[in-house]
């Protein structure tokens, strides 16, 4: 009798076995999004990041084909809006636009109801914005060099640094420039970036290093200097500031961005997807056309997108543990 033989599937019946268990989660991604989708936007409505949720939303919409509901949930820094994305029900209908801010900032400062790095399913990044570093005119210096100097020898005489708030991304960024150049410099927080602006161009502060979209105006009009602009290359905006990468070789500072997140638990296949369509239309230069000024496409995959989510959080949750940073 000749020997037993076990059955084995044919290359065709494997393949054939495969896409059966695959049609499943094909035909969910295919079917998403059948109705609208809740678009949170943990801001309030008119500033940068509403501005920019809004261009996003829109695009989304027509490559979609459904409507993007934008829902302002401002307030703890971000950190109302963030939860509700958290806990939404990961099936796609719930997304949001997040700064990083409330990812790498608000949950060292106060007790944030998500955990930034588990809690949210990254997407993609959508922008970043620069900041420039800028002092008052009546201040006698024109690079950095020359105001790390100055402010080594007005030990007696502080020079005095503004910002929209305590722990804010501009608050944050000065700290670290002068622990890294090793100068003093004095904080003084606003409850807005408008007071923060309207005291140093009325030279109560001297410096500041904020938002380019908040200190452009002024740095044309001749109110402000600026130093430097952040990032590797000059501002096409201000062709003739350095960039901080020439301005102190080697010190690079976190920048603004933001990104889209959805729920923890996001099926893989409307994730994928959603990711896609966000890195398609970011890299899209009509969709950066329409974003407001200040504010730049930023396209990282969701892989890169959670790297720098945790690089940030890392590092600016180092310094507010220094700083002894905590919510009044």
């Amino acid at each position: 009798m000749p020997p037993s033989r076990i059955a084995r599937p044919g290359r065709r019946a494997v393949l054939s076995l495969g896409a059966l268990l695959a049609a499943p989660s094909v035909a969910r991604a295919q079917a998403w999004p059948s109705r609208p989708v809740r678009f949170v936007v943990p801001y309030g409505a008119g500033n940068q990041a509403d501005q920019v949720a809004r261009v996003l939303a829109d695009a989304l919409a027509a490559r979609w084909g459904q409507r993007l509901v934008v829902e302002n949930l401002p307030g703890a820094g971000g950190a109302i809006g963030v939860a509700q994305i958290a806990r939404a029900a990961p099936d796609g209908y719930t997304i949001g636009l997040i700064a990083i801010a409330a990812l790498a900032i608000t949950p060292h400062i106060q007790a944030a109801p998500y955990d930034p790095l588990t809690d949210l399913a990254p997407l993609g990044a959508v922008t970043v914005s620069r900041s420039a570093l800028v002092v008052h005119p009546s201040l006698p210096v024109n690079t950095l060099a020359e105001l790390v100097a100055l402010a080594r020898q007005r030990s007696g005489d502080p020079l005095f640094f503004s910002s929209p708030g305590i722990g804010t991304i501009p608050h944050l960024n000065m700290e670290m420039l002068a622990r890294a150049l090793a100068f003093p410099a004095h904080h003084v927080p606003y409850r807005t970036a408008g007071a923060a602006t309207a005291d140093l161009v009325a030279g109560r502060v001297q410096m500041a290093l904020d938002g380019i979209t908040v200190t452009l105006p002024h740095i044309e009009a001749g109110r402000l200097r600026a130093l430097f602009a952040t990032g590797a290359e000059r501002l096409p905006q201000l062709p003739e500031v350095p960039a901080l990468a020439e301005a102190s070789p080697g010190l690079d500072l976190p920048s603004a961005w933001q990104s889209v997140h959805g729920p923890r638990g996001l099926p893989e296949e409307i994730a994928a997807r959603i990711a896609a369509d966000v890195a398609a239309l970011v890299a899209d230069p009509d969709f950066a056309r329409r974003l407001p000024q200040g504010s730049d496409a930023l396209v990282l995959s969701r892989e890169e997108t959670a790297a720098r989510i945790r690089s940030d959080n890392a590092r600016f949750g180092a310094l507010v543990r220094e700083l002894g940073l905590r919510a009044g």
